[in-house]
């Protein structure tokens, strides 16, 4: 899940307003959470000949599971003389490198992605209102033109292509530099997670985000002066249900969920939905019973095969991902069988190690090391091209009393949907995992409403 963090940091200086400029924009921003430095971002905007580019640098520097990793993005933003977004590039750094570059025609954005031992693909989208990301957002305000009210904007740290709607708040007092100001406040809302920017003088000074992230204007030489301190965002965003349960020997567990947002699936699999209203919901999660599937494989319906299909990350059609499934399966006979051998050799054959990255399996291969998302992404494909239907399900899951995010996979075996963990060799996967959405990492960012909002309450276990 470390994914959404990153993104809402780069969202959450993407949104001021300011004087008309006509040539030239540069600001320096510092990242905080909970009063802890972790980054900058440098951002500007320059006008050539007719057109505007703007270009951003975020930096990062955190600890996941007491490791440190440092996180850099460019993202460059071409709009045309009436300050529309014709194009873009984004380069995202980590322990990997990936790539995107999109532009517009006809009303639709075209996106090729590539990256470390990932083939160049193109996704198209259709735009249903004006385009934006959140960099170039930001250029337009400053640059005088009015914003829409709702507009699509793309994620390029998910991949990605949404909604958002924006809100101005008028004048509100807010601390800055030791003082109380009056400023001009505008509130974003993206995937559910909101993001409230003040405006001081024509320029931003201050972003708050979800998950207590808050980037502050200051001048350059503070800006990026980083200290030895990291905080591991994993463990900070960990939640702590009220009550608890052993999740290797309960088989029934009811849960009470508070502050739900966004677009959530919370019936599908192990997991489903008793009761829900507009911010909460009541789930039952059972350890499923392998032992009623049916011995013999099923016919596999016309509307699960989409899940046999290979995508830009699992990349199920690839020689390589092919040979290693027939070298896996080729002594099994169902696709019980099949899933099971998979997810022992994912477990057995990957290093546990946490990793910020944009995963695909062909990577994963290569590096041999990962967390959940790099787990989950290698044996969706390696299923996949065994003949096995098999998503990814993200989420959170149960340890050591609290709860974490996270992300494993969902096997169809014998018309059933059968969690499945490889990274902790769990099959069936234990009543620890909580589901909040399903699909590929575009799909993580519909989650971004409830990270650090979310409450749980332990109702009853069996």
């Amino acid at each position: 899940m470390k994914k959404n963090i990153i993104f809402l940091i780069i969202l959450s200086c993407s949104f001021i307003e300011g004087d008309k400029l006509k040539t030239e924009y540069e600001d320096w921003f510092s990242s905080y959470i909970k009063d802890v430095k972790v980054g900058y971002n440098y951002y500007s905007i320059k006008k050539v000949l007719n057109h505007y580019e703007v270009k951003e640098k975020a930096v990062l520097k955190l600890k996941m599971l007491g490791q440190d990793k440092e996180l850099i993005t460019f993202t460059d933003v071409k709009l045309d003389k009436n300050l529309k977004t014709i194009e873009f590039s984004f380069e995202l750094k980590t322990d990997v490198q990936v790539k995107a570059k999109g532009e517009v025609k006809n009303n639709k954005l075209i996106v090729e992605l590539e990256g470390t031992n990932m083939p160049k693909t193109k996704r198209t989208y259709e735009l249903k209102n004006e385009f934006y990301l959140p960099q170039s957002w930001w250029a337009v305000i400053l640059l005088g033109k009015e914003p829409p009210k709702e507009m699509d904007v793309y994620d390029p740290t998910n991949f990605v292509l949404g909604s958002a709607k924006s809100e101005k708040l008028g004048i509100i007092e807010t601390e800055y530099n030791g003082k109380i100001v009056k400023a001009l406040a505008y509130r974003t809302n993206m995937f559910g997670a909101q993001t409230t920017i003040y405006i001081y003088n024509g320029r931003i000074i201050k972003v708050e985000s979800p998950f207590n992230i808050t980037l502050i204007s200051e001048p350059m030489e503070k800006a990026t002066k980083i200290g030895e301190e990291k905080l591991d965002v994993l463990l900070m965003f960990a939640i702590k249900p009220e009550g608890s349960f052993n999740p290797e020997k309960d088989t029934i567990l009811i849960l009470q969920l508070d502050s739900l947002k966004g677009n959530l699936v919370l019936d599908f699999g192990a997991q489903s939905l008793l009761e829900k209203n507009n911010s909460s919901a009541k789930i039952k999660i059972v350890k499923q019973n392998l032992s009623i599937l049916n011995e013999k494989d099923t016919i596999i319906p016309d509307s699960i095969k989409i899940y046999l299909k290979p995508d830009e990350f699992a990349q199920s059609d690839h020689p390589r991902i092919r040979k290693l499934a027939y070298e896996i399966t080729k002594d099994k006979k169902t696709n019980l069988e099949k899933a099971r051998a998979i997810m022992y050799w994912v477990w057995t054959n990957l290093e546990k190690k946490p990793t910020v990255s944009v995963p695909n399996a062909i990577e994963v291969l290569d590096m041999g090391y990962g967390d959940c998302n790099e787990h989950s992404v290698l044996y969706t494909a390696l299923a996949r091209a065994a003949g096995v239907p098999t998503d990814i399900v993200v989420g959170l899951i149960y340890e050591n009393g609290r709860y974490y995010y996270h992300a494993w996979n969902a096997s169809y075996i014998n018309g059933k949907w059968i969690w499945i963990d490889p990274v902790f060799g769990q099959f069936p996967a234990n009543v620890g995992h909580l589901m909040l959405q399903r699909g590929s990492i575009d799909k993580q960012a519909e989650i971004m409403g409830v990270v650090g909002k979310l409450s749980i309450k332990v109702l009853s276990v069996n």
